[in-house]
């Protein structure tokens, strides 16, 4: 006695509830029920019937059994081994009415076969001699006959099903599944179109999903259970691949069939059909990388996890040819599918760098940082930064971003550390203890990895220079680092003229920002109008990089409260070849927000305006999109001070 049963696929792991799984094994378990488990008779005709009607011709062999009862009834050999029993047939006995007897038989065969064709197992079985006009088509791989063929069926079912629907989501899971249960009926009914032979059971659409999992999970191993008792007894399991497993299954499949054709009682070629419908499905599908350009991403974007966009695939294989205006193509069109995409951002952003484009590709890269910033999971954000690594041009981010950029990295594993110090490094350019905080952390992070330790003295040098008056605890801090870095230094050996390199230097600074002064005279769904003096110009909102706004102290009557008005400053550039930012900058009272949003409360008009320059224009928000939509304004002492926090300038 052996037997074998797979028990389970190793390390298999679905990112969802298989509900189309569920619903097809719950589908069939009902079925079960109301058509095999409820019925007194399943079938319209019980065996102690049927025994009666073959007991009746068994003592008459010379009457005529209808073929439509030997067909519906019988088995092909039962069917044979009557014909040839009514050939062999004797005379009757004296005194037997044939007759009479033929009219009975005759009436009790109609009468049974009018009994199981009303039956519901039969009405919803797939039927060949029907033809293409009927249900069962739909209905026969729901159902079963009896609980070794329902319990066989779900346990394979179980093993793939739930997989197969991971990978390729609902809706083309559901269409697979019944189109290969469709595909295996027609295999068995190709093989003959003209039987009376009711078909039902699940495999055949089940061996569908094997003959795609055997393929596309080729590599997973199945567990198998086994029991083998020949004098004695053995049990266990074995894992075997899956690709193994299915081609296995698949061939026991055909060798039955090559042995017994069709009169086992079982659609073999059913399960054939089916093998080979899921694995040209499943082969189809890796040839035309259908999952991996459109399933994948779609699934993603439905569960909140990520994959890569096809087209950014696309420009990195397009730069590795040196392709760079199909790269640009392909970039431009993720961006415009996903505006808010943070990796399309970045690959865009990288490349318009590369490409000198420096004010377009720092914007872009500034927004994806940010949007990876206000994620819960700073993974992502840790993974962008190593890869930008040398490539992040941080003298170029705006301090209060460095800084918190910085502080993401100080969670991350160590080996990110390092990333931190050009960051801190950057942050030191803004003014007050956060910026001694910054060049401390760079010191020390410098100090830590031992080398280029000039560059630590140069950390020091700058935080020295920084008005540290009123905090005492920073400025004993920085005097015990400093001391530190000369102990450092001098343990190191002798400096030598010219020993810091380019890549040791920080940058320098860029230049100062161009400041125009504007008033806000016309806005529209593609551009806005600004006056500057005596100068008009329209904007197209693309040309906008960034939206930078602030809260400044405002005059006011003496011994009246306190007041603050409302600076805002359209970005247009952020400095190409030496040049400095150009920034268009629009008082509260010139923004024209009764002309534009007529109506409106001024605090409503102005968080109008603002979603909309940022949601027409793609801009960065200063200092964050999340602030500004929740009317959180930072307050600056001056004019200078915001100018100075934005662009790291002291004007």
């Amino acid at each position: 006695m052996t037997f074998f049963i797979p028990l389970g696929v190793d390390e298999a792991k679905v990112d969802r509830i298989p509900w189309i799984s569920l619903a097809i094994a719950i589908a069939c378990v009902l079925a079960f029920f109301a058509t095999w488990v409820v019925p007194q008779n399943p079938m319209g005709v019980g065996d102690e019937e049927l025994g009666e009607v073959l007991e009746l011709w068994f003592k008459h062999p010379q009457l005529e059994l209808d073929p439509a009862f030997s067909e519906h009834f019988l088995s092909k050999q039962g069917v044979e081994e009557l014909r040839r029993m009514h050939e062999r047939a004797e005379a009757p006995p004296e005194g037997v009415d044939l007759a009479t007897l033929q009219q009975e038989l005759d009436a009790r065969c109609q009468e049974m076969l009018a009994r199981s064709e009303s039956a519901a197992m039969r009405r919803l079985s797939l039927v060949a001699a029907r033809g293409a006009a009927q249900p069962g088509w739909l209905t026969h791989m729901f159902l079963h006959f009896g609980w070794m063929h329902l319990l066989g069926n779900l346990l394979f079912f179980y093993l793939v099903g739930p997989l197969l629907e991971d990978v390729w989501g609902r809706i083309l899971f559901t269409g697979f599944y019944l189109v290969g249960g469709l595909a295996a009926a027609l295999a068995q009914f190709a093989l003959e179109p003209s039987s009376q032979a009711m078909m039902a059971g699940a495999s055949g659409a089940v061996a569908a999903c094997i003959g795609a999992f055997c393929l596309r999970f080729a590599g997973r191993h199945v567990r198998i259970g086994y029991f083998i008792w020949i004098v004695r007894i053995w049990r266990g399991t074995f894992a075997m691949p899956a690709w193994a497993w299915g081609g296995l299954w698949f061939a026991n499949e055909v060798l039955d069939f090559v042995l017994w054709g069709n009169n086992t009682g079982v659609a073999v070629m059913a399960h054939i059909g089916g093998f080979l419908f899921g694995f040209a499905v499943a082969m189809g599908l890796r040839a035309s990388r259908v999952e991996e350009r459109y399933l994948a991403p779609e699934l993603a974007r439905r569960q909140g996890a990520y994959v890569e966009d096809t087209r950014l695939t696309q420009a990195k294989e397009a730069l590795e040819r040196g392709e760079h205006e199909a790269a640009r193509t392909a970039l431009t069109a993720a961006l415009a599918a996903r505006p808010d995409a943070p990796d399309a951002l970045l690959a865009l952003g990288r490349f318009e760098l590369e490409q000198g484009e420096v004010q377009r590709g720092m914007a872009r890269l500034e927004r994806a940082l940010q949007l990876l910033m206000g994620r819960d999971d700073l993974a992502t954000l840790w993974h962008a930064l190593e890869e930008l690594g040398p490539r992040l041009p941080a003298a170029r981010l705006r301090p209060g971003l460095a800084w918190r950029l910085a502080q993401a990295l100080e969670q991350a594993p160590d080996g990110l550390l390092p990333l931190a110090e050009p960051l801190y490094a950057r942050a030191g350019a803004d003014t007050g203890a956060t910026a001694a905080r910054a060049l401390i952390r760079a010191a020390e992070l410098r100090l830590a990895q031992g080398e280029e330790l000039e560059r630590a003295r140069e950390y020091v040098a700058r935080a020295r220079r920084l008005p540290l008056e009123q905090n005492s605890a920073l400025g004993a801090r920085l005097q015990a680092l400093e001391a530190e870095v000369e102990s450092a230094v001098a343990r190191s050996g002798p400096r030598s003229p010219g020993r810091l390199t380019s890549s040791a230097e920080p940058e320098a600074p860029p230049a100062p920002p161009r400041i125009i002064l504007c008033r806000l005279t016309s806005l529209s769904e593609r551009a806005l109008t600004v006056d500057a003096g005596s100068q008009r110009r329209t904007l197209a909102f693309t040309e906008v990089l960034a939206v930078a706004v602030g809260l400044l102290p405002a005059p006011a009557p003496e011994g009246a409260p306190p007041r603050r008005t409302l600076l805002t400053d359209l970005v247009i550039s952020w400095g190409e070849q030496g040049g400095g930012p150009v920034v268009l900058r629009i008082h509260a009272g010139h923004l024209g927000l009764p002309q534009h949003y007529p109506g409106l409360p001024p605090r409503d008009a102005y968080g109008r305006l603002l979603a909309d320059l940022l949601e027409r224009s793609g801009a960065t928000a200063m200092p964050d999109a999340s602030s500004l939509a929740q009317g959180r304004y930072p307050q600056f002492a001056s004019e200078e001070a915001l100018t100075q926090h934005y662009y790291a300038q002291v004007v």
